[in-house]
């Protein structure tokens, strides 16, 4: 055997040898993105509160001088982000499709109380 084949073959190996090795560390790395990604999924995190908070609605008079940010105003609670997002709620409970209310009606206000 020449020198020019054996080198050829040597070459061939080398290749056969890098090309093993980099299936196995791919198949590695695959293999342990797959455990921490589970790992992580599995882990859920929990808020510990005294009491689950219940949702309830209220039947509300409007008197005369009230306004949709009044009423929403004094039932508010934390469970709503905003202001606009709650009166948004009040509307939709409603089916209400702009702010305006009109005294001596009702209407249905939503809010959350531990207490039942």
């Amino acid at each position: 055997m020449n020198r020019t084949t054996q080198i050829r073959m040597e070459s061939q190996n080398y290749y056969q040898y890098n090309r093993k090795r980099i299936w196995i560390i791919g198949i590695a790395v695959l293999l342990v993105a797959i455990i921490l990604s589970v790992s992580f999924a599995a882990k859920t995190v929990t808020a510990q509160g005294d009491k689950e908070r219940v949702k309830l609605v209220a039947s509300v008079e409007i008197q005369k001088g009230d306004t949709l940010w009044s009423i929403a105003s004094e039932h508010i609670s934390d469970e709503y982000s905003d202001m606009n997002d709650y009166i948004d709620e009040i509307k939709e409970c409603n089916g209400m499709t702009s702010d305006q209310i009109h005294s001596g009606n009702y209407i249905i206000v939503p809010y959350y109380t531990d207490d039942l």
